[in-house]
């Protein structure tokens, strides 16, 4: 029988170990640098804004689900992502994953969110795997892909682009201030 409950800072050794372990199977099997507890311990330290739940087949660890709370428009306000969800090899086709889902949805009825997202791994990849199927019987719908902009490091980056006169933020504002865009003042409508 699989029972879940909400992650504490007291489990994030387990934590630690199921990401990695999730993270090295989406890199093909390629160690992950910069995960390590005290991150994790940090991050669950947030408990207004990360939440997650733990799979359990009697007393061993079996499953992960973590989450964060956003806000946006066009959700209509407070909404949770999934950023890791987790089944240890022999215990997946079981039903862990959907209990955890389940989880998450008890979570964020309570909390009022207006939906949950996740991200999926680049196409075709999505298509073929077997998580696309979970998803969508869970009631998941696809809305389409997301884009990232790593941050860390990109201050440096921009620093020294700056001090050569070089930025691609600041060409691309010169280019949208050049465009001759009517002053709605100034718009005569017929």
């Amino acid at each position: 029988m699989v029972t879940t409950r909400e992650v504490s800072i007291d489990d994030a050794t387990t934590v630690t170990h199921m990401v990695a372990a999730l993270l090295a199977e989406l890199e093909g099997g390629q160690k992950q640098g910069g995960l390590d507890t005290r991150l994790v311990v940090d991050l669950l330290a947030m408990k207004e804004r990360v939440y997650g739940f733990l799979a359990f087949t009697e007393a061993r660890p079996v499953g992960l689900i973590m989450l964060s709370e956003s806000a946006a428009l066009f959700a209509g306000g407070a909404y949770g992502i999934i950023t890791e969800l987790y089944v240890v090899p022999d215990q997946r086709s079981s039903g862990v994953a959907m209990r955890l889902i389940e989880a998450a949805v008890g979570l964020g009825t309570a909390k009022g969110w207006g939906q949950l997202e996740v991200g999926a791994p680049r196409q075709p990849i999505w298509s073929r795997s077997p998580n696309s199927a979970l998803y969508l019987k869970a009631g998941f719908a696809e809305i389409g892909p997301r884009l990232k902009l790593p941050l860390h490091g990109l201050a440096s980056q921009r620093a020294k682009r700056n001090a050569a006169g070089r930025s691609r933020l600041n060409q691309r504002r010169q280019r949208a201030t050049s465009r001759c865009i009517p002053d709605a003042s100034s718009t005569k409508f017929a």
